[in-house]
Order: structure tokens, then C-alpha cells, then sequence
């Protein structure tokens, strides 16, 4: 038998109600797990425990859930990009300096390790990793002990500029395609890692990165597939109007209007809504798609995924 550890007297409890289908608070109470189970929830618990913790002054409530993260690269930022100001492109430091720090293999596997441990001790029990798979990336990830959904990223350009104002694209379909291809791949590998703690999702980087092509395919293939996809939408102001200037939608009414708006469709970031007051944007129809296709916003002002 798995051993048992018994919390006691805990001082507040998240818990679920099943009557409610809501969590709840509670007071003063015991929580037993056994292996991977909680075996008992509620006042003394009498059976004999192989580890006792007491929690008169602690506050126990379910793992945390962080669906969007970048961890094999934003340690390697940290305190450079994120204090950086780009006034060329509305200070937004995606274009003129994230591609200016890149890394290596090695220098990918310790920002996964500093970064997942971050999220353990955060609280943080189940993570989505968008990352440039590497060889050893879904290892790296089953090492950690987190429960991690494997997001590799694919795209068929990437951003530069020559001015620090003007935004260019430099396109390899070919290159997307084959990416997407290895993605589905990944995908496949995460569902069947023996940890059983991983899993997959799709993800097309960037909506102005991608082809309308590719990004359809990547949502058909996650509806066959009972899969999540998660794009990179409407974060920020260059990006909103380089989707208009193309199509002559905002990201998010583009998105939609290929088919590629639904269910299984988390936008990533989505600040930049046409009712944001940088965009002066004549219309208020993105909330609303959002809303009514069910959409999910992975909205990281606050850290947290609004449906």
C-alpha cells in the first residue's frame, strides 16, 4: 500500500463541493492522501499515517494551473527584456530585442529546471510549455515531477527590423510545414511518456507569423484530435494593425473568419482587443467573439485564463 500523509488541523482548506460543483472553504479540518489519492477530507482523521504535517497555521488548496509560459527561454530575459524600452514599437520588447538573446541546447535544459522549480514552489502543479522544441525537451519536462502539457511551437516566418521601427518578415512556409509536422510528432510523444503526467497541445506561435493555412490546419487537426491549441493574438499594438493592413480584421475577427475560433482555441496575451483605448479602433466586436465561441483568454496582465 502507497504510504499515507495526513495534514492536520488545517487552519483553511480549498476544497471541492461536490453538491455546490464549486470549491468551498473549510476550517480546521484534516486532508489524507494516499499515493496519488485524498483518501479523506473532514474532522480527525483516526487511521494511522506514515507522515503527519500540522497546518494550524496553513492553507492547503488544489495545485495551481499556469496555461501560458515560455520557460525554456524567459529565465535567460529575466530583468533585460523586461525592463527594456522599445519606443518604436509601443515599448513592446517582442521585436527589437527578444530575438537578440537566444539559447543554446544546454542553456534551453537549466532555464526549464530554474523555471519549473519556480512554478513548484509557486504552487504551480500543472504547466503549459510553449517552447522551440530541442532534442531532450519532453525529457526535461518529465523530470521535473510537474504535470506539464507539451506545446511546441511552429511558425512560417519570423519578425526583424532593420530600424527599430519598421516590422519585417522573412517567410520559409516550407520550414512551417515542417515544423507542424514535428509538433504533431512531440504531441504524440507527450501523450504516451510513461510518467503519464504529460500531455500535448498545439500551438502556431504567432497569428501574424503564420500562414491562414497553417493556423487552419493546426485547428482541424486539434478538433480530430480532441486537442487544445494556443496562438499568440492581439499582443500588441504593431501586431493589430500588421493583421489589418493584411486582411482588414482585426486578429481576433480574422481568426474567426477562417475558422479557426472556437473551443479549442486559447489566444494567448489577447491585450490588445479592439476596445483597448492605445488602438482609438472604431469597433467592440472581439470581446464578444471571444464570448460567444468559447474561446479562451490566456490573459497574462493577471496571470491567470478567463473563459
Amino acid at each position: 500500500m502507497a504510504p499515507t500523509t495526513v495534514f492536520r488541523n488545517s487552519a483553511w482548506v480549498v476544497a471541492w463541493d461536490e453538491a455546490r460543483a464549486a470549491h468551498v472553504y473549510r476550517r480546521g479540518i484534516d486532508v489524507a492522501i494516499r499515493g496519488a489519492d485524498i483518501v479523506f477530507l473532514g474532522k480527525d482523521f483516526a487511521d494511522v499515517a506514515d507522515v503527519e504535517v500540522d497546518c494550524t497555521r496553513r492553507l492547503l488548496l488544489p495545485g495551481l494551473v499556469n496555461i501560458h509560459t515560455h520557460p525554456t527561454s524567459e529565465p535567460l530575459r529575466k530583468g533585460i527584456t523586461d525592463e527594456t524600452r522599445s519606443p518604436g514599437f509601443w515599448h513592446s520588447s517582442l521585436y527589437e530585442f527578444l530575438t537578440v538573446f537566444n539559447n543554446d541546447r544546454d542553456g534551453s535544459v537549466a532555464a526549464m529546471q530554474v523555471a519549473l522549480a519556480e512554478l513548484l514552489m509557486s504552487g504551480v502543479t500543472t504547466v503549459v510549455d510553449l517552447s522551440i522544441p530541442f532534442d531532450g525537451w519532453i525529457d526535461t519536462l518529465a523530470q521535473a515531477g510537474i504535470r506539464a502539457v507539451a506545446a511546441p511551437m511552429f511558425r512560417d516566418a519570423r519578425w526583424f527590423t532593420r530600424n527599430g521601427h519598421q516590422l519585417d518578415y522573412a517567410w520559409d512556409k516550407k520550414a512551417g510545414r515542417e515544423a507542424f509536422d514535428n509538433a504533431r510528432r512531440l504531441i504524440d510523444l507527450a501523450n504516451q511518456h510513461p510518467s503519464g503526467r504529460l500531455s500535448g497541445m498545439l500551438c502556431p506561435a504567432q497569428i501574424d507569423t503564420c500562414s491562414p493555412e497553417l493556423i487552419r490546419d493546426a485547428y482541424d487537426y486539434a478538433v480530430e484530435r480532441r486537442l487544445p491549441l494556443q496562438i499568440h493574438a492581439s499582443q500588441s499594438v504593431n501586431e493589430f494593425h500588421e493583421m489589418f493592413r493584411r486582411y482588414g480584421k482585426t486578429p481576433i475577427a480574422w481568426l474567426h473568419g477562417i475558422g479557426a475560433l472556437g473551443r479549442q482555441t486559447i489566444i494567448g496575451h489577447g491585450i490588445f482587443l479592439d476596445h483597448h483605448p492605445w488602438l482609438h479602433w472604431p469597433t467592440r466586436g472581439d470581446m464578444g467573439l471571444l464570448r460567444d465561441t468559447g474561446a479562451t483568454l490566456a490573459d497574462l496582465r493577471s496571470g491567470s485564463a478567463r473563459a
